[in-house]
């Protein structure tokens, strides 16, 4: 795949990795990562997405910018009030990189366009911030075998884990496998959100960011944690959170990892 004449300079930090290098460099050129959600986890998504070089970015959100994003959604400024979302997201990032492929929809994710969306893409990543949503991206996931990173945050606290993974524990990049992703063999299974949450909580039972409130900076935390792990399955690389939570206190500056087990309502 062809890069950009001044691509050693712009990437030499991690060409400089030998878990990157050009191949590593050429996989995230090709990847294709749907963001759903432009807010306070995607905004910093998208950002170090766009920075590591990643070619190929779906940006799907129905929301204007407000005034009061802008204390944690960093992509936007002033002048983006009113704006689209991921029309103000798509400007940026070809303002970083215009070697980019940006593709925006200006709608919600839905039960109707949710397969057409999935098949956009290699890796999802979920940056809602409401149950209905995160149920959805599971289920269209679940049904269409591609791996999504979820997050969520409230008041000083987050969590991170990576669902539905075709290739857990994968320790070769994506660049030298010499079969499809599909008939690669693993030992171990990648659960999905039903697994080890087969229902919505009900309602008024948890609070969402909008409800309980939230410091900027804690997105900016989680949404950077959720860009490592899609770069990691990019890169194939060991220690993707398959199978674990990894939960993270911003008062303390405690993290800690939870193993997930299938909920015993669904074996």
């Amino acid at each position: 795949m062809e890069m950009e004449p001044d691509f050693l300079d712009r990437y030499q930090r991690q060409l400089s990795l030998p878990e990157v290098g050009l191949g590593g460099q050429r996989a995230l050129r090709a990847a294709r990562v749907l963001v759903i959600g432009i807010g306070g986890l995607g905004c910093p998504v998208v950002q170090y997405l766009t920075a590591a070089g990643v070619g190929n970015l779906i940006l799907v959100d129905a929301d204007r910018v407000s005034l009061g994003n802008l204390q944690r959604q960093i992509l936007f400024a002033l002048k983006d009030v009113g704006s689209f979302k991921v029309d103000a997201a798509r400007d940026f990032i070809l303002k970083q990189n215009d070697k980019i492929a940006v593709t925006v929809y200006k709608e919600m994710l839905s039960a109707e366009n949710a397969n057409a969306l999935l098949a956009l893409a290699d890796i999802v990543v979920d940056c809602t911030d409401n149950f209905a949503a995160r149920y959805l991206i599971n289920d269209a996931c679940a049904l269409a075998n591609k791996p999504w990173v979820y997050a969520s945050i409230a008041k000083f606290e987050g969590q991170v884990a990576v669902f539905n993974d075709r290739m857990p524990n994968l320790e070769v990049r994506i660049q030298e496998r010499s079969h499809p992703i599909d008939s690669i063999e693993t030992s171990v299974r990648s659960l999905n959100y039903r697994d080890v949450f087969p229902n919505p909580p009900g309602d008024g039972e948890i609070q969402n960011c909008a409800e309980a409130g939230v410091l900027g900076a804690l997105a900016g935390i989680v949404g950077s944690i959720q860009a490592m792990e899609v770069l990691k399955w990019i890169l194939g690389l060991k220690g993707l959170l398959v199978n674990q939570l990894l939960t993270y206190n911003a008062i303390h500056h405690s993290m800690v990892k939870f193993q997930l087990d299938e909920n015993s309502d669904r074996k």
